[in-house]
């Protein structure tokens, strides 16, 4: 069986209900997220075509995969899958037995051993990848399954301008659907051990904000404030006898208009905290805001709005509502408190695996999603005020069958920092 998260009875529903007789998966990410493998090196130029993963709408129906030669072995290990066909990358390897090979000639030995698995003489690899040759792959492998003339999705959200025309040409037949959306809803769901990994991943984060509150003075800047927050989430990994996370992010704003980093502390400036740790390519988020000394009335009275509409979101934020009522809900709360020009685009989103740590659904005037049980949502109330300051209040959740679950939960109190 294939690695990775993949639910195939529910991408079979959803390509069922878009009429998609396969998806054609050519994103890294979506790739790692389907098949638990690495999809090469190649997949670094973010360009279609460096590897393929085909998903059959049928799921009995095996995937098939197609690499490049550098980790063709390695991608099907990783897997499961038992079809990985592979292209010519820029790489070149060679395989020297110093057991059975002659060490007088090592380039008759390298040579010889190169034609034994199909290697050719003197023809260049590409600099980086042919997409005509991943392509003229792709099309065999939808011959072989009489999808030729199907109605096959691709992320076109991802496949560049430059590159479709040459889908067109080589698979002239085939009925290309954009399945970015498809794709999205897919790994809106989340499993068990992806659930697992977002936890960890904001539980050591929220540790390292606590610390953080704690040790903010007056004369830190943001950089000496990331530094405390991780080597904090380090010590809490350390303390938990976990690894540390693959990365950490922070964007912390002392003073200005909230969004830059701004200067040193001094006392009356708002700290806003907006956080995340990497684990096992996923990333959390969370926010917290703090004061350098006690809150003024304009301080108090954006923060005060700001805390009263999370609330009131966040109460009616449950499986199955939809996520624009909950928006609609935040928004008027701001409004009704006399803030009728605040107009935020989403108050939160999907976090997961993406390039980043923003990914759909997001929680906003137009959307069409509900909150389903399975997804992961970073729900926030932020605003950035050029005179007073950043403010963000932000919680991770995972939505249940029954209600929903902050993943870390901490006071949402403005701290006052004496």
């Amino acid at each position: 069986m294939p690695g990775g998260f993949l639910n195939r009875h529910r991408a079979e529903r959803l390509m069922a209900e878009q009429g998609i007789d396969a998806l054609v998966l050519a994103q890294p990410e979506t790739i790692t997220y389907a098949t638990g493998a690495f999809p090469g090196v190649a997949a670094y130029w973010r360009r279609a075509g460096a590897a393929f993963v085909v998903v059959p709408a049928d799921s009995a129906a095996p995937l098939v995969a197609i690499v490049g030669d550098l980790q063709a072995q390695s991608f099907a290990s990783q897997s499961g899958i038992a079809d990985v066909r592979s292209h010519r990358i820029w790489v070149e390897t060679g395989q020297f037995d110093p057991v059975h090979d002659s060490p007088d000639d090592v380039a008759l030995a390298l040579g010889r051993n190169d034609l034994l698995i199909g290697k050719p003489e003197r023809q260049p690899r590409p600099a980086q990848f042919s997409l005509e040759t991943a392509l003229s792959q792709l099309r065999d492998v939808l011959a072989e399954r009489g999808l030729l003339a199907a109605r096959i999705g691709l992320e076109l959200g991802f496949v560049a301008a430059a590159d479709f025309p040459l889908f067109k040409e080589l698979l002239p037949d085939v009925r290309w659907a954009d399945s970015t959306r498809l794709i999205e809803q897919l790994r809106a769901v989340k499993a068990p051990t992806e659930i697992e990994r977002l936890r960890q991943a904001a539980e050591l984060s929220a540790a390292g904000v606590s610390d953080l509150m704690r040790a903010i003075r007056p004369g830190m800047d943001a950089g000496a404030m990331t530094a405390v927050w991780r080597d904090a989430v380090l010590a809490e990994a350390g303390r938990r006898k976990l690894p540390p996370p693959d990365s950490t992010w922070a964007y912390i704003a002392v003073g200005g208009d909230g969004f830059v980093p701004g200067g040193k502390a001094r006392t009356g400036d708002v700290v806003k905290i907006d956080a995340g740790c990497v684990i096992g390519g996923y990333s959390s988020d969370g926010g917290r805001t703090s004061v350098i000394g006690r809150a003024t009335p304009n301080q108090r009275q954006v923060y005060d709005a700001l805390r009263a509409a999370f609330e009131l979101g966040f109460a009616e934020l449950r499986p199955w509502v939809p996520l624009a009522a909950v928006y609609r809900s935040v928004s008027q709360s701001m409004w009704n408190a006399g803030f009728t020009t605040y107009c935020r685009g989403h108050f939160g989103h999907g976090v997961g695996s993406s390039i980043w740590s923003e990914e759909w659904p997001f929680i906003s005037a137009k959307s069409t999603a509900a909150a389903e049980p399975g997804m992961v949502l970073a729900f926030e109330t932020p605003y950035y005020i050029a005179g007073i300051g950043g403010f963000i209040i932000e919680d991770q959740l995972l939505v249940t069958e029954t209600g929903i679950e902050v993943m870390a939960p901490s006071s949402r109190d403005l701290i006052e920092i004496d």
